[in-house]
């Protein structure tokens, strides 16, 4: 599901291959727009053939709610379906999701590493959209790299680094 925030404009797009997986040129391809509520037409139209199997148009939502799109091609090719959920703003994005991990949200540390000082010098810190992902170490959001320096026989730390991996 593709989830977009209200009144902005949205690219519905098809690709359309042949039985040998080519993109395929020269069609006719419409859509129909649905409210998924209550299943009433919202919109339909033609898509226009901007090249390479790529059939194209685009609509601005105006209303909150979830849609969907069937994508019609003609016969010999298959038909998409795209459910589309229109939103006031964005859910939590990707980034702050990744800005919550790293504040020790949903927050887990392995492969600890350690000077001969007992400082932690090195880890590898993995976020998770939930507590339960935590647990079972299971659908990281993100993963990062965590190197520490320090001085020679002190406590103090000269370089701290966190890069992320994934």
């Amino acid at each position: 599901m593709t989830e977009i925030i209200k009144d902005t404009q949205y690219y519905l797009e098809l690709f359309v291959t042949d039985s040998n997986g080519e993109p395929v040129t020269g069609l006719t391809v419409s859509y129909v727009l649905y409210k998924c509520s209550d299943n009433s037409t919202v919109s339909s139209g033609s898509l226009t053939d901007v090249g390479n199997g790529v059939y194209q148009s685009n609509y601005t939502f105006s209303t909150l709610g979830q849609y969907r799109v069937i994508y019609n091609t003609p016969s010999g090719y298959t038909d998409e379906i795209e459910t589309i959920n229109v939103v006031e703003q964005a859910a939590q994005s990707s980034a702050l999701e990744r800005i919550l991990g790293l504040c020790q949200e949903n927050y887990r540390i392995f492969n600890q590493q350690y000077n001969r000082d007992m400082n932690l010098i090195g880890a590898t810190i993995r976020i998770y959209a939930n507590a339960s992902d935590v647990d079972t170490n299971t659908n990281p959001i993100a993963e990062y790299e965590m190197t520490a320096q320090f001085q020679a026989r002190t406590p103090k730390m000269q370089d701290y680094r966190v890069k992320r991996i994934f």
